[in-house]
C-alpha cells in the first residue's frame, strides 16, 4: 500500500510540473550548470601490450544554448573533469557544440561533441587531445517558468591517441554517466 501511495504521489507531482508554461520556445536562452559522477572502463593499447583500467570520475559541465525553434536548442558545452582511475589520475578540459530537443511531456534528448585536452597529474608524460561524443536522455522538471532541474542518463564514447616518450598508444573509453543539471531560462 505504501508503494502505491508513493507511486501515485510521484505521478501527481510530475503532472503538476507539466502544468507550468515551459520556456522552451524560439528565442529563449538557456544557461546550464551541472555535474556528473561516472564509472568508466578504459583500454590503453600500446604497440607492444594492452593495459585495462576502470574507475570513477567527477565532471562539471557549464554551458549555454539558444532555442532556434520551439523545443530545439543549439549551444556550447564545456567540461572540467577529474579522473581517478586505478593506474592514473588526470584532469580534462573540453569544449564543443551541443543540441537538445525537448518533448512536450518533459522528456529531452541531448547530444554533444567535445574537443578535449587531457593531462596526467601523477604522470607528466600523459598528455592527449581527443574528440568525444555524448548522447543522452533525461527529464526536465520545471520548478517555475525560469528554472528546470534535469537528471539525465548519458553514454560517452572517445577514442584517443597518446604520444608517450616510451611507446605510442591508443585509448578507447566508454562511459555511462548520470548527470544532474540546473538550467536558467532567459
Amino acid at each position: 500500500m505504501k508503494k502505491l501511495a508513493l507511486l501515485l504521489s510521484l505521478a501527481f507531482s510530475i503532472n503538476a510540473f507539466s502544468q507550468i508554461e515551459k520556456p522552451i520556445t524560439k528565442g529563449n536562452i538557456m544557461l546550464s550548470g551541472g555535474g556528473s559522477l561516472s564509472y568508466m572502463k578504459s583500454q590503453l593499447d600500446y604497440s607492444t601490450f594492452t593495459s585495462k583500467s576502470s574507475g570513477f570520475y567527477i565532471s562539471l559541465t557549464p554551458g549555454a544554448s539558444y532555442f532556434i525553434i520551439d523545443n530545439f536548442a543549439i549551444g556550447l558545452n564545456t567540461t572540467l573533469t577529474y579522473s581517478g582511475l586505478k593506474n592514473s589520475k588526470t584532469y580534462t578540459l573540453g569544449i564543443g557544440p551541443k543540441v537538445t530537443y525537448y518533448f512536450n511531456n518533459g522528456l529531452f534528448l541531448n547530444a554533444s561533441v567535445n574537443y578535449n585536452y587531457s593531462k596526467g597529474i601523477s604522470n607528466s608524460d600523459y598528455v592527449t587531445k581527443f574528440f568525444s561524443f555524448k548522447p543522452g536522455v533525461g527529464y526536465a522538471f520545471f520548478l517555475n517558468q525560469k528554472v528546470s532541474l534535469e537528471p539525465g542518463l548519458y553514454y560517452e564514447l572517445s577514442n584517443n591517441k597518446y604520444a608517450f616518450k616510451i611507446d605510442p598508444a591508443t585509448n578507447k573509453i566508454n562511459t555511462i554517466m548520470l548527470e544532474l543539471k540546473l538550467n536558467l531560462f532567459l
